[in-house]
């Protein structure tokens, strides 16, 4: 394969090349590199000028297996110190040894969480260019052939993919609405679905694909291959061209690929054995994070949504979280994994992670987790403990507020996100029972792996993958209008386990599963197809030889059947089938194995068939026209791999027979040998076998070829010692008696030392081929690959006499050369094809590859260097399998374990497809009747039934015996019954007591014992059944029976004519109330939260009214002054406040009276109402149906809205069927009553007849039946009811709504098990008297008709009659009294029912409507719920939007409230600083001559300090300064022109001081009044500088209001929006009215259209109302223009009067002003006037200093008493305390005296005595202690004085321990 290298990629040397092991496919790339084009070597030589090259040495650097291996260790054993930059914490890693990347690439390790980070140099180089692409056909495999003249590169072109890797994850994706694509083995498939054109990408590494993604702007998708250090290829599309290449991400093969949701990272997971997850910069072809992803298989991984760097991975038995983050030493990736706590450990297939970063995944059992922080938060599983799914669950998806699962059980399944994002746990491994809002069943056996959203907006397209091999397309909208699921694409599914071509036609078959495909090889088309129950394992093509159309094809299956098919043409399909061009009709059908049938191979010569199973045996068939006749099996006690017969040439037939433990079996033909199959098909020891057992020989092959090698070495070595020597002049030495090295000497101990290695368990034999009727090759698997054997068969037959030392002959060996990199070990050789005319022999591989070798005659295989090789089915389970070519050797197939099915060109190129072929032609069909089938798996074999038939005969002999002693006993028991019968017939006293017939009372006991025992028995057996069926009968009473309030009864008229019945009601549920209250208080706080804002707005009017009413209060209180002064303040307040209250009244007169005033803009309240009522009420009818119909806030339909008129609805449907029940009930128990009155007059009747003997029977009328309510003991039965109705269940074969057979009218027999429900019954009086009650002497030519009561009566009453009796007539008048009663009572009851029967239909009319309605209202409900999570999410939007709009609109106004106090707060320093200068004016006139000059001083600028706190502020001089010399220079330049302007002569003079000729005072006071100013111009300044910060805060303020109300609209438009769809999603929903036909009208024309899908349902009456609203509008037109022009008229008379009133209201005022200044000089206020008179606070003040004086002054009074004793006792105490000091001084001074007289003691006693006596030491001691004692004393009195001189001090006694004590 040629490679084109990227780039990024840097031209190396030779040695530097051969470090990247090349893959299997690269042809040519050896020894050569292929240099780059003209566009890379541009973008080559750009880089080059940009950068610098960086060179890496290969031998410091590791790669990335020896870099996964050392990742592996650390994270087996951990370090416990963190590495923080040292060479073991730290390495630079080289991601592709062939490929170098001219950056460098740091590998940090983190021992603790082992992450790797990546991290680029800074140095790196510039991004790629946008519009580079690599060359597909130098990237791109291609064929390895080692001899281009014996193999070119087409000896094998594929054409066609036929099936599809349905089993691999994520094997389905969506380009666009028209195109999928998926991974076919080695290539990706692309078919656009209209058009059917497949187009095929090959991998660039020549090996399988692992992973597959598409990019989310769907304009690229990546290949993440297999292989030996795979790549990672991304194609751009539609132009499928190759836009980048990342390598080096992984070991083996890439697992699972996706990208972010921004589209800039790709993450890649490795599979086995590094599971590395790596992050790309794909674009740049740089890796930035990577990380082992963990130590077991990891299924996939994906990016978070919605938060950006976080990932998740999933894998067997575990769930792990990553999150990018950022650390002091770089980007690193961090994972956690997931802690399963008390829940079982699951494989993770589909999870997904939410926006609030939990995660939802699905479980092996079926139900989903909650994660969140790495734990379990919740499990949820549906109600009863039922799992989610049953079987695992393959994804979960977030799609709005709903989570959907996809599971292997075929369901998708949608759940509310809320619940499940909310759901708290209550402990560890609790469990979440809720149901599914929607579900979709696809198909009928699917197998969902996961579903991909299509380039649509909506729900409506969705495409799956299934599992048993279709492609479906799915619309999830789970509305009324969704479409049905469709197939799209259907393929085989599971691994191919048969395939074969036909002899006559280019036409080939497939199986795999349960299907069977024919295909044309040159249509590509299939021909047929057919599907069984059981999975067909394998099949047979029979050849012309067996039949001459190459018609028939023999199946097996893996329950042990052979099927024989035909093909034929001309059959119609049944039901919903899809039609073919041919059909298989089934022409026998037989089971010769109990398993799977593996094998079935064909002898040409002699037509014999074999096949093999499972089970370990070996059939043997002859075949016939009919089909297939058994000859015998053999038993091979092992699983057999493959068989094959010898080839024709040979005399002799054998079949050659693999089997799993390497054992090879030849048997020879079965023909010419009888065999005996009377009892047994078993035919082993009567058919001669010859046996190879396969000793494993590749150890010795491996050592010699070692030894070899070093041998070659050897002489290598010594062969340059040898020149080496002979350069140097050197003799050579004998060799002879010198000793060997030490190595020679370890060497030579080995190979003495060793022993050939024997497997354990033997290699199993893959397939054989004969080269001579003793020889074969043998190819092995396991350790035994690697080598073709040449083997020879013994001719001894040991199979009963096993010897395992036997060595069996292997004449040769062929080493298989090893391409496959990837994989170090040998790889099998699984299947062959031997092909003579092709001068071919095609051989497939385990890892997917084919190879062909050269045909090399009788021997077949020559030699093994010379091949061609490609990958074609999957690398690491695509087990090449099948190999088969067409009859004509001009195409080729291949099948695999990994489902695929590739088609070949063999040695052409593909315009052979436009050449001219046969067209396959079939018998056609001829009404052939198939065999019966065999359904049952546990069918007997041919085998077993011949078995079972002998024993079934020894059974029937057995039973023949049983049966005849039960006929002697029966007929021992019936002489012993007759024998009964006649002692029973004798007289009492010739009888036998029944006691004397038991001969043996202990035999009966005992047989009782045995019976009674067996009846124990038999209960206790058949105790689960009867608790199995009561609790059944529970559940069904408790499904169907308890939920029923009233059930079906019915009450008949006495006539019979009318019937009416109660409705079937179902009792509410018993949380219905409970409901129905949540829902009212839900409403009633919805309605709550709205009014709330005008509460709050009255509760602040009434706070603002009580504050006003507390300060009038306040102000009306009492003073607190006292005496003559407070009586005056009062005298003065009252009248203050008479004056005030007047002021106020007249105040609230004029409010009053601007309130009446209409304001700018006003709307009367009176007229918004009219207004508001005429929109409501104008008629104006919008259509939910139009694009800008927006449902109104108050109609909007919500989850609460609607379930509350559901509940509504149910309750009024319960309560009027119930009332009607109720009247019905009342029915029955009327009649009841009634038939008892009627009965009571009836029985009167007969009385009364009884005194007419001859008339008897006419008083004779039968009673009535009395009435049940049909309710008592419903479903309480007989046996023989039940009996009945069994006997009629298996008469009806389980169907009791199917007639009778034999039932000749159209009534049919009720069912046994049904009673009658209802009263049907009657008696009705006008029905002719039986005619034994006529009158005897009544002609018997008189007619029936005349028999009634009435002729009766008449003929009594005839006077022509001689037997006329008075009392006769008188009884017969009585008893047509009680007859007319009964009657009339019975028609009344009877009107009653005919009354209620119409009320019925009704009823029942109404009750339909109301479940329709009922039906809709829930498909509403439904809608409701699903948009429900969305809209509350933009209702919340909305109204957080309209908050903080409200916010800012509030700090607005509070800004604006600011603004314009601290506008007043500045006009106010204004008029300030006016009056100051109108006081200067005041105090110098203009005339004065310093005028100027003081003005001057007083507009001084002077630069003041600012005060502090203490400070004072008297002197002005001290607080200010003057203004810097600058500003005098400006000063006094402005000064100078004005004076010049003005010639002012006082110019010259200095503002500072005053002038000599002007009064100090004067001067003195302008300069106090400039203070003011200043103070003035200081607060001015603060205050302009306050309020300019509050403009500047208004500004920014409604900036960021105004871009929150844009917020606003944009959140409301989304929610208008999305109301918009809602509606549109409910009218989708249809909804049934019942019209009559007399309510259709059609005002277009006479006759009504065909189609009335548009018409409109509207009311009749709101359109006549319409009709008329246009008479009264134009009249209301009219009034209102009338209207108009008399309030304008209004208006302006109005306007005069005002001109008037304020020409009179400004002479008031303008007088009123006159008398103010004529008074007080000036205008003033009048309510501060009066509150200069009196100022209740100051003289309330002046009280509280009086009083606070007085206080005071009582309290110096008692402190001075108090210090006069205090004095007294003080002096006391300094008297005490100086005499204590005397007697201190006195006993210091005896001391002194003491410590005298003891010195000199000592010194005389020392002149006396050379040594102390002992007396002498005695009074020294005495003394020490002595002067001790006084030594406390003294401290003790020290301590008493300090506590006397102290203030307050009390005497203590002396202490005891320290006084002197007396010697």
């Amino acid at each position: 394969m040629s490679r084109e290298g990227s780039p990024r990629e840097k031209p190396t040397d030779e040695s530097a090349s051969t470090h990247q092991p090349l893959s299997v496919m690269d042809a040519g790339s050896v020894d050569t590199q292929v240099t780059p084009d003209a566009q890379t070597q541009e973008v080559l030589n750009s880089e080059n000028e940009l950068s610098t090259s960086i060179t890496l040495d290969s031998t410091q650097i590791p790669s990335l297996p020896e870099l996964t291996q050392e990742n592996n260790e650390q994270q087996e054993e951990q370090e416990e110190e963190e590495g923080g930059g040292g060479e073991a914490d730290e390495q630079t890693t080289q991601i592709d040894q062939q490929d170098i990347q001219p950056e460098q690439i740091t590998t940090v390790t983190d021992n603790e969480n082992q992450d790797i980070v990546e991290k680029p140099e800074h140095e790196s180089p510039p991004r790629l260019p946008d519009t580079f692409y690599y060359d597909a056909e130098k990237i791109h495999a291609k064929p390895l052939t080692t001899n281009e003249a014996t193999f070119p590169q087409n000896t094998l072109t594929m054409f066609r993919s036929f099936a599809y890797d349905c089993d691999k994850r994520g094997n389905l994706h969506i380009l666009d609405n028209k195109t999928v694509m998926f991974a076919a083995a080695c290539v990706i498939e692309i078919i656009d679905l209209p058009s059917g054109q497949h187009r095929y990408i090959q991998t660039t590494g020549g090996y399988s694909i692992g992973a597959v993604v598409v990019h989310p702007n769907r304009q690229y998708f990546a290949v993440g291959e297999k292989g030996d250090i795979p790549n990672i290829v991304i194609y751009e599309y539609p132009s499928l061209r190759p836009y980048r290449i990342l390598k080096a991400g992984t070991q083996r093969s890439y697992a699972y690929l996706d990208f972010n949701t921004e589209g800039d990272l790709l993450a890649s997971l490795g599979s086995s054995p590094d599971y590395m997850l790596t992050i790309w910069d794909w674009r740049d072809e740089k890796i930035l994070l990577r990380s082992k992803a963990s130590s077991q298989e990891v299924f996939k991984v994906s990016f978070s949504k919605d938060l950006k760097g976080h990932l998740t991975t999933s894998g067997i038995g575990h769930i792990k979280f990553w999150k990018m983050a950022r650390t002091f030493t770089g980007l690193k990736l961090q994972g956690e994994l997931g802690r399963f706590g008390r829940t079982e450990i699951s494989d993770i297939e589909g999870y997904r992670e939410l926006p609030d970063g939990k995660v939802i995944s699905g479980t092996e059992w079926g139900n989903m987790l909650l994660w969140d922080g790495g734990l379990i938060q919740i499990e949820v599983c549906r109600k009863k403990g039922k799992p989610c799914h049953n079987g695992p669950i393959q994804q979960v998806l977030l799609n709005e507020s709903d989570v959907y699962t996809v599971g292997e059980d075929g369901y998708i399944r949608i759940w509310d996100f809320e619940t499940i994002d909310t759901a708290e746990a209550i402990d560890e491994g609790s469990k979440m029972e809720m149901e599914p809002l929607n579900e979709l069943r696809v198909g009928t056996d699917s197998k969902l792996m996961g579903i991909k959203h299509g380039v649509v907006d909506d729900m409506s397209l969705w495409f799956a993958q299934d599992a048993r091999g279709n492609i479906w397309k799915l619309d999830l909208t789970f509305s009324k209008n969704s479409v049905d699921p469709e197939v799209l694409l259907s393929f085989t599914s599971g691994a191919v386990t048969g395939l074969d071509t036909s002899s006559v036609y280019h036409m080939f078959t497939c199986s795999a599963g349960n299907t069977i495909r024919i295909y044309n090889i040159l249509t590509q088309e299939i021909l047929s197809q057919k599907m069984f129950v059981t999975n067909v394992t394998s099949l047979k093509w029979l050849p012309t030889v067996f039949d001459e159309k190459s018609d028939g094809i023999l199946v097996g299956f893996s329950d042990g059947v052979i099927r024989y098919f035909k093909l034929r043409s001309g059959i119609k399909p049944n039901g919903t089938e899809k039609k073919f061009e041919f059909d298989l009709r089934m022409i026998q059908v037989l089971k010769p194995h109990t398993k799977s049938v593996t094998f079935i191979t064909v002898e040409v010569k002699n037509q014999w068939i074999a096949t093999g199973s499972t089970d370990g045996t070996v059939f043997f068939f002859n075949f016939t026209p009919k089909g297939l006749n058994p000859i015998g099996f053999v038993n091979v006690n092992e699983t057999i791999t493959f068989m094959t017969w010898t080839p024709a040439q040979y005399d002799k037939t054998c079949l050659l027979v693999c089997l799993n433990n390497g054992v090879i079996l030849e048997y020879e033909g079965p023909g010419g040998i009888k065999f005996d199959t009377s009892t047994s098909y078993l035919i082993e020891t009567q058919l001669p076998v010859r046996i190879f057992r396969f000793r494993s020989i590749k150890s010795r092959l491996r050592h010699e070829e070692e030894l070899e090698r070093k041998r070659k070495e050897e002489e290598e070595r010594q062969r340059k010692l040898e020149e080496e020597r002979r350069l140097r002049g050197i003799e050579k030495k004998e060799k002879e008696g010198e000793r060997p090295t030490e190595q020679e000497e370890e060497e030579k101990k080995e190979e003495d030392d060793w022993k050939p290695y024997i497997p354990e368990t033997p290699s199993a034999a893959l397939f054989a081929a004969y080269t001579s009727p003793d020889t074969f090759w043998l190819s092995m698997d396991n350790y035994d690959a690697g080598y073709l054997y040449h083997c020879q068969f013994s001719n001894k037959d040991d199979r009963f006499q096993y010897n395992p030392e036997r060595q069996d002959t292997i004449v040769n060996t062929l080493p298989v050369p090893n391409t496959d990199l990837a994989d170090g070990n040998d790889i099998p050789l699984t299947s062959i094809l031997i092909r003579e005319k092709l001068n071919l022999i095609c051989v497939g591989l385990k890892n997917g590859f084919i190879r062909i070798y050269p045909y090399g005659g009788t021997q077949i295989f020559q030699s093994l260097d010379d091949y061609w090789t490609r990958g074609s089915h999957d690398t690491e389970y695509g087990i090449v399998t099948h190999l088969i070519t067409s009859f004509d050797d001009r195409f080729a197939f291949s099948g695999g374990a990994d489902g695929n099915i590739f088609g070949y060109v063999v040695k052409e190129d593909l315009n052979i497809f436009q050449e001219q072929f046969e067209i396959p032609k079939m018998p056609a069909y001829t009404g052939e009747i198939e065999p019966q089938d065999i359904t049952e798996p546990k069918h007997y074999s041919i085998e077993e039934e011949k078995q079972r038939a002998e024993q079934d005969k020894m059974k029937k002999s057995a039973e023949g015996l049983k049966s005849e002693m039960r006929q002697r006993v029966e007929g021992l028991r019936g002489k012993f019954r007759r024998l009964l019968i006649e002692n029973d017939q004798l007289p009492a006293d010739l009888r036998t007591a029944r006691q004397d017939f038991i001969l043996d009372e202990n035999i009966r006991q005992n047989f009782l014992a045995e019976l009674q025992d067996k009846i124990d028995l038999s209960v206790k057996e058949l105790a689960w059944e009867s608790e199995r069926c009561n609790v059944a009968l529970r559940k069904l009473e408790q499904w169907f029976v308890d939920p029923v309030a009233q059930d079906v009864v019915s009450v008949k008229s006495f006539d019979g004519q009318w019937e009416v019945s109660t409705f079937r009601t179902i009792e509410l549920p018993k949380d219905f109330y409970s409901l129905q209250e949540e829902i009212e208080r839900q409403k009633n706080a919805l309605l709550d939260k709205g009014k709330r804002k005008e509460t709050i707005e009255i509760s602040d009017e009434k706070a603002g009214e009580s504050r006003e009413a507390r300060t009038t209060e306040s102000k009306s209180s009492t003073t607190k002054l006292k005496g003559a002064k407070a009586m005056r303040v009062e005298r003065l307040l009252r009248k203050m406040e008479e004056r005030a209250k007047r002021r106020q009244k007249r105040k609230e007169e004029w409010t009053a009276l601007y309130q009446k005033k209409k304001p700018e803009g006003y709307a009367d309240p009176v007229e918004v109402e009219n207004i508001r009522y005429a929109k409501d009420n104008m008629g104006n009818y919008f259509l939910k149906s139009a694009s800008d119909y927006v449902v109104p806030v108050e109609q909007r339909l919500t989850v609460l809205r609607a379930l509350d008129r559901i509940m509504k609805l149910r309750f009024v449907t319960y309560t009027y069927k119930m009332k009607f029940n109720q009247r019905v009930l009342d029915l029955i128990q009327r009649k009841r009553t009634l038939t008892e009155q009627i009965n009571n007059e009836l029985v009167r009747l007969r009385n009364l007849g009884q005194s007419q003997p001859n008339y008897e029977e006419l008083f004779n009328i039968p009673l009535l039946p009395s009435v049940h309510d049909g309710q008592e003991n419903r479903f309480h039965f007989t046996r023989e009811e039940i009996q009945a109705f069994r006997e009629e269940h298996e008469q009806r074969n389980g169907d009791l709504t199917k007639p009778d057979e034999d039932s000749s009218n159209t009534n049919t027999r009720q069912s046994s098990i049904k009673r009658p429900i209802d009263l049907r019954w009657s008696v009705n009086l006008k029905e002719p008297l039986p005619s034994n009650i006529l009158n005897r002497n009544r002609s018997n030519e008189t007619t029936t008709n005349d028999n009634t009561p009435i002729n009766i009566l008449r003929e009594v009453n005839d006077p022509e009659n001689s037997n006329f009796d008075p009392f006769t007539y008188r009884s017969f008048f009585e008893r047509d009294q009680i007859l007319e009663n009964v009657k009339e009572t019975m028609r009344t009851f009877d009107n009653d029912v005919c009354l209620l029967y119409y009320l019925k239909m009704i009823k029942t009319l109404r009750a339909k409507e109301t479940d329709l309605r009922c039906i809709t209202f829930y498909e509403e409900l439904m809608l409701m719920k699903e948009f429900e999570r969305t809209e509350n999410d933009l209702e919340n939007k909305v109204v957080e939007a309209q908050k903080r709009f409200d916010n800012e609109q509030t700090k607005i106004n509070e800004f604006n409230g600011k603004i314009d106090l601290k506008k007043k707060d500045i006009e106010n320093l204004d008029e300030r600083m006016k009056h100051i200068y109108a006081r200067f004016d005041e105090m110098i006139p203009k005339e004065h001559k310093f005028y100027n000059y003081l003005l001057r001083v007083l507009n001084k600028k002077i630069k003041r300090k600012k005060r502090v706190e203490g400070e004072e502020a008297d002197d002005a001089d001290d607080m200010s300064q003057d203004l810097d010399e600058e500003e005098d220079w400006e000063l006094e330049d402005e000064e100078d022109e004005d004076q010049i302007a003005n010639e002012d002569p006082t110019r010259q003079l200095d503002v500072d001081i005053c002038p000599p000729n002007l009064d100090q005072k004067v001067y003195d006071d302008v300069v106090a009044l400039r203070e003011k100013r200043l103070d003035l111009d200081e607060a001015i300044t603060d205050e302009k500088s306050v309020l300019q910060s509050l403009q500047q805060t208004l500004g920014q303020t409604q900036i960021y209001s105004n871009k929150i109300d844009a917020e606003l609209k944009s959140k409301q438009a989304d929610l208008i929006d999305f109301q918009k769809k809602k509606q549109r999603k409910i009218n989708d929903i249809n909804v049934a009215i019942g019209i009559r036909c007399h309510q259709i009208r059609y005002d277009r024309s006479t006759h009504l259209p065909d189609d009335l899908s548009d018409a409109l349902i509207f009311n009749r009456i709101n359109k006549l109302g319409l009709t008329n609203r246009i008479v009264d509008v134009k009249t209301e037109i009219k009034r209102e223009k009338e209207r108009y022009v008399n309030k304008k008229q209004e208006r302006k008379d109005l306007s005069h009067e005002l001109k008037h009133a304020a020409q009179v209201i400004k002479l008031l005022t303008d007088e009123c002003n006159k008398l103010m200044v004529e008074k007080f000089g000036k205008l003033v206020q009048l309510e501060k006037l009066e509150g200069a008179i009196v100022n209740l606070q100051i003289e309330e003040l002046k009280q509280k200093l009086d009083d606070a004086g007085d206080e005071y002054y009582n309290t110096m009074t008692q402190y001075e008493l108090l210090k006069i004793e205090e004095h007294d006792d003080t002096i006391d105490l300094l008297k005490t305390n100086t005499k204590r000091l005397d007697e201190l001084t006195q006993l210091v001074d005896e001391k002194r005296l003491l410590d005298e007289q003891l010195v000199s003691r000592k010194t005389k006693a020392a002149d006396e005595f050379t040594g102390p006596s002992k007396q002498s030491i005695e009074e020294f001691d005495r003394l020490c202690t002595l002067v001790q004692l006084q030594a406390q004393e003294i401290e003790a009195l020290k301590a008493e004085i300090s506590i006397l001189s102290r203030k307050g001090g009390h005497i203590l006694p002396p202490n005891p321990a320290i006084l002197p004590q007396n010697s």
